[in-house]
């Protein structure tokens, strides 16, 4: 084959694949499927107004997020983004036709499209207005709103509020917490206690208020009601605040501070929250990750474990009396003492009890700058433990004081006394 064959021979087979790159590019880029946008997408306000009662609510479209949101008199809320469409799929039906020029104004709901600069006005009697709305009641004027607004309104009662914030308060009548992250682990913050709450727990919780969804509302409730319980999330650049009100048996309202209304939800719903919260405060009380030395008191008697540093062994040290003993345990029988404490968690957070004494106190890290007291208290068969500075007590099991004890004087029989 001659050199010319061959160049030739090249030059053609570059043709070919050239256009055959060519030709998967063209199909590649020409399978567009030619979708008609829905008329909803050009408009960016509705309108909707009772003639009768000048109340009106406006559906707005964001032009940065194409999200709709609904505003009436000087409240504000995130819309239900499918609510709207529907509401304008049967809308559009009445577009092409012509309606009636005048009708009274007891009966009449007028509903203004806006897109851009073009606007249309549309007038419905009554009865139409319900064949828009299929299972729409109308009532008297306020139910009217009412029915009309809450169509519209997304359910969500925490919407605001993003599930990346890292601080968020529960308030009782009794009790108030809160819980803070801290490089990525949540903890429940109470004066000077900082206690951790397991990822799963939180999750619980998350789920219960970011799922929590109303399944009406009202304008009023009754001004007695106090709130049984509220949840504050405090995000980057916004805070919101739910409280929950008692009504009867299966109906709680929800308020949020955002707007002037009460979402309705029921009980089973907020019974998974409350469930939740329980959880969350089931939280291991003692800190003994950084514990180097620990007193117990009782009336008339003193116990102190006290680590000898790097030589892996603690002192015991019981007073009573006016009789001293010091004697020298072991890590291994240290361990034993820190789990009773590690392994000790609240059953359930109280508000602050009245007693008549104090059964015995332990004081963790107590010759350290920043010692923490823990007073535990009996009433009854229970048994309860709080710090001085607090409001609060946890309920523990009732039968801790009694495997402490035991674990405790143990050591007087066990060792060498170091003072003799």
């Amino acid at each position: 084959m001659t050199k010319t064959k061959v160049v030739t021979l090249i030059f053609l087979n570059v043709i070919v694949f050239a256009l055959a790159g060519y030709w998967i590019y063209f199909r590649a880029n020409t399978r567009v499927v030619d979708v008609k946008p829905t008329r909803l997408q050009t408009i960016d306000e509705i309108i909707i107004r009772n003639l009768k009662s000048d109340q009106k609510v406006l559906l707005q479209k964001s032009l940065k997020t194409n999200k709709w949101k609904v505003t009436w008199d000087d409240n504000s809320w995130p819309a239900n983004g499918f609510a709207v469409e529907q509401f304008y799929e049967k809308l559009e039906a009445y577009l092409d036709q012509k309606l009636p020029n005048e009708i009274s104004p007891e009966h009449c709901y007028e509903v203004t499209i806006s897109a851009k600069k073009l606007s249309r006005k549309m007038q419905f009697r009554a009865e139409d207005f319900n064949l828009i709305f299929t299972d729409l009641s109308l009532g008297t004027d306020e139910k009217q709103f009412s029915t009309i607004l809450s169509k519209f309104l997304d359910p969500k009662i925490f919407p605001h509020v993003r599930k990346d914030f890292k601080i968020f308060k529960i308030k009782s009548k009794k009790w108030e917490f809160v819980f803070t992250k801290r490089q990525g682990k949540w903890f429940l913050d109470h004066s000077d206690l900082r206690l951790e709450v397991k990822d799963e727990l939180m999750l619980k919780f998350f789920h219960g208020i970011f799922s929590l969804k109303s399944r009406g509302i009202t304008f009023t409730h009754d001004n007695t009601l106090e709130p049984d319980l509220s949840i504050l999330l405090y995000g980057e650049n916004t805070s919101e605040r739910v409280s929950f009100l008692n009504v009867n048996e299966q109906i709680y309202l929800a308020e949020n501070d955002a707007v002037d209304l009460f979402f309705v939800v029921e009980r089973e719903q907020l019974t998974e929250i409350m469930n939740a919260i329980e959880d969350l405060l089931k939280v291991h009380i003692f800190p003994i990750k950084s514990c180097n030395d620990i007193s117990i008191n009782t009336s008339g008697e003193y116990f102190n474990f006290h680590s000898l540093g790097n030589q892996s062994k603690w002192q015991f040290t019981h007073s009573k009396n006016g009789e001293l003993e010091v004697k020298e345990i072991s890590q291994e029988d240290m361990d034993a003492l820190l789990t009773i404490f590690e392994k000790t968690a609240s059953m359930i957070v109280s508000p602050l009890l009245f007693f008549d004494d104090k059964s015995f106190t332990v004081t963790f890290n107590e010759f350290s700058d920043n010692p923490q007291v823990f007073s535990f208290y009996r009433k009854g068969d229970q048994l309860f433990v709080g710090t001085d500075d607090q409001n609060i007590d946890f309920e523990i099991a009732s039968c801790f004081e009694a495997i402490l004890f035991h674990n405790i004087r143990r050591h007087g029989s066990r060792s060498k006394d170091l003072l003799l």
